[in-house]
C-alpha cells in the first residue's frame, strides 16, 4: 500500500474517532439532561406532552402507614416522598390496629406538598384515671410544648404541675402563698381569680395575670423555682394592659402599658424605653412585633399598621385605614419566612419575607420586597378573632362557630362551620372540640372528623365506620383543655366523675 492510500486511511479512521467521540458526548448530554429533567419532576404524558409534576412528601403519626394513591397501594410506607403529576389525587394512609386517614389533596407542577400532620389514632382503647382533682377548678392550663398540665382547686394558693413527658406520671405541689395578691400564706388561700395563663417556650415558666377585688397583676412564675417569680406590676409599678414572652426562656417580655410598647429583661429586671407609642394592639412572634397604632395627622385619626424589628427605633408601616375599620394582626414564622396578616373588616393580606426595618422618613422600599400571599381576600364573615397554630403553618379567623383557614403553605382558605366555641389545637394540623356529645377532632380545613371519645355507654348503631375507632366515658367531659402528651402517645381529657374533676387518659399508639 503506497503512502498516499495509508494517509487516506489515517485520516477516514481520525474521522471515525471523532464521530464516535461526539456521539458520546452528545449522549452524554442527553442522558445528564434528561435526569436533570426527571429530577424536576417532568415527564411525558400519555397524551404525549411534556409536563412537570410535584413532590409530595407524606409522613404519619405513628409511621409506617400503608398508603393508597389514587386506588393503588404503594410499595413504600410512610415516611415517603414520591412525584405527583399536577391535580388531584386521593391519598389514604392505613395500619394495622388504628383508624385511617384519606384525603383529595391539589398538586401543582413544580412544587413541594408537605403532608406531615396525618394522625392515625389507636383502636380499641381502655381509658384510664390519673388525678382525681377538687370539684371546682380556678384554672386548668396545658404547656405548648405538651409536656405538662398545671391546675388550682378554687381558693387555693396552693397549685399542682403534672408532668406527662412519660409514661410515669410525675406531681409537683407549688405554694403561690408568697406569690399572689390577696392570698394567705399561712392558710394556703388565694380571693382572687386567675385570668390568664400563658406558658414559655420551654415549659418552665407561666406568665398569669390574675385580679383581686378588681386590682390586677401580672406575675412571671418560674415552675422549677417559685421563690423566684417575678411579680411585673410590683417591679416596675406600671399597670400593663398586656404582656408577652419574647424568647423560651421567658427572660424578655413585651409589655403594653397605657398604649406604650416596652421591653422587660427580667433577668436584669429592667424596662427599656418606650418602643411604639399610641399601640391599640400587638402581636409578636419572637422579638418582631406586628401592630395596630392610632396615628392623628390634620384633626383625622387613622389607623396604621406596621411592623417592628427588635432594638430599632420605629416601625414601619405596612398599611393604613380609617379609624372606623375594625382591625386585627397576626405574626409567625414558618420555614425561616416571616409571615405578617392582617385582617380589615372582612379582607385578609398575607405578606411573607423578612420584617423590613426601619428607616428614617418613607420605607417603601424595604415594603416593596415584601411578597404577597393573599391580598384583601374576602372571608364570608368579619372574624371576632385572628389566632395562629403553635407550628405556625395556619392562620384561623373565627366568627361564632364559623371558622376561616389559611394554609400558609399553599395560600389556600377553607371555610366552614366547625361548631365549636373557640379554636383549640390539639396537635399540628389538627383541632378539636368537646361539648356534651364528647371529644371531636379534624384536620385544620374540616376533614377527617373523627369522635375520639363519645359519653355514654353504648355506641350508637346509626355512626359511621369511625365508630369502631372511639371510646366510651361513662362520665360528661370537662371543658377544659385536651392533650396529646410531646411523645405522641397518651391523649389526656378531664371528665365529671363524682362531681369531681377527673383527669382520664388513653394510649393512642404503641
Amino acid at each position: 500500500m503506497d503512502f498516499e492510500e495509508r494517509e487516506k486511511q489515517k485520516k477516514r479512521h481520525l474521522i471515525r474517532v471523532a464521530i464516535a467521540e461526539a456521539g458520546m458526548v452528545f449522549s452524554v448530554i442527553v442522558i445528564v439532561t434528561v435526569a436533570i429533567l426527571v429530577a424536576m419532576g417532568f415527564f411525558v404524558s400519555s397524551e404525549g406532552n411534556i409536563e412537570q409534576s410535584g413532590l409530595a412528601q407524606i409522613h404519619s403519626m405513628p409511621t409506617g402507614g400503608s398508603v393508597e394513591l389514587d386506588g393503588a397501594t404503594l410499595f413504600a410506607r410512610t415516611n415517603l416522598s414520591r412525584t405527583l403529576s399536577a391535580g388531584e389525587h386521593q391519598i389514604k394512609i392505613s395500619r394495622d390496629g388504628y383508624d385511617s386517614w384519606e384525603k383529595t389533596i391539589k398538586m401543582y407542577s413544580g412544587l413541594l406538598v408537605r403532608l406531615y400532620y396525618p394522625r392515625l389514632f389507636l383502636q380499641n382503647r381502655t381509658a384510664e384515671e390519673v388525678k382525681q382533682l377538687g370539684a371546682s377548678l380556678a384554672f386548668y392550663s396545658v404547656s405548648d410544648g405538651r409536656t405538662s398540665i398545671l391546675y388550682a382547686n378554687e381558693g387555693s394558693a396552693e397549685w399542682e404541675l403534672m408532668n406527662i413527658r412519660g409514661d410515669e406520671i410525675r406531681l409537683a405541689k407549688l405554694d403561690l402563698g408568697t406569690v399572689l395578691l390577696g392570698s394567705n400564706e399561712t392558710e394556703k388561700k388565694f380571693d382572687g381569680k386567675i385570668e390568664v395563663v400563658e406558658w414559655s417556650n420551654d415549659d418552665n415558666y407561666v406568665l398569669i395575670r390574675s385580679t383581686v377585688s378588681q386590682k390586677t397583676e401580672w406575675i412571671l412564675v418560674n415552675l422549677k423555682d417559685v421563690a423566684k417569680s417575678l411579680n411585673l406590676t410590683k417591679t416596675f409599678g406600671l399597670n400593663f394592659e398586656r404582656v408577652e414572652m419574647i424568647d423560651g426562656a421567658a427572660s424578655q417580655l413585651f409589655a403594653l402599658e397605657n398604649h406604650h410598647l416596652r421591653k422587660i429583661n427580667t433577668t436584669d429586671q429592667a424596662i427599656s424605653r418606650v418602643l411604639l407609642d399610641n399601640i391599640l394592639s400587638f402581636d409578636n412572634c419572637a422579638a418582631n412585633v406586628i401592630y395596630v397604632a392610632a396615628q392623628t395627622q390634620d384633626d383625622k385619626t387613622v389607623k396604621r399598621i406596621g411592623v417592628y424589628r427588635d432594638d430599632e427605633k420605629g416601625g414601619t408601616v405596612l398599611r393604613e385605614v380609617e379609624e372606623s375599620e375594625k382591625v386585627q394582626v397576626a405574626l409567625t414564622k414558618y420555614y425561616d419566612e416571616d409571615y405578617m396578616i392582617y385582617v380589615v373588616g372582612d379582607k385578609t393580606t398575607v405578606l411573607y419575607g423578612s420584617v423590613p426595618s426601619y428607616h428614617e422618613g418613607e420605607n417603601n422600599d424595604a415594603v416593596a420586597n415584601l411578597q404577597i400571599l393573599v391580598e384583601d381576600m374576602s372571608f364570608q364573615a368579619e372574624p371576632d378573632r385572628v389566632s395562629v397554630s403553635s407550628d405556625g403553618e395556619y392562620v384561623v379567623a373565627q366568627k361564632e362557630d364559623r371558622f376561616m383557614t389559611i394554609d400558609l403553605d399553599m395560600g389556600d382558605l377553607y371555610e366552614y362551620d366547625a361548631g365549636a366555641s373557640g379554636v383549640k389545637w390539639l396537635a399540628d394540623g389538627m383541632m378539636y372540640d368537646v361539648d356534651d356529645a364528647g371529644l371531636k377532632v379534624w384536620d385544620f380545613d374540616n376533614t377527617n372528623v373523627r369522635t375520639l371519645v363519645r359519653v355514654g355507654d353504648e355506641k350508637d348503631n346509626n355512626e359511621d365506620d369511625s365508630s369502631e375507632v372511639t371510646t366510651l366515658s361513662k362520665w360528661p367531659l370537662v371543658k377544659y383543655p385536651v392533650v396529646i402528651a410531646n411523645n405522641d402517645k397518651w391523649l389526656y381529657y378531664p371528665v365529671k366523675k363524682e362531681d369531681k374533676v377527673t383527669i382520664m387518659r388513653e394510649k393512642i399508639r404503641e
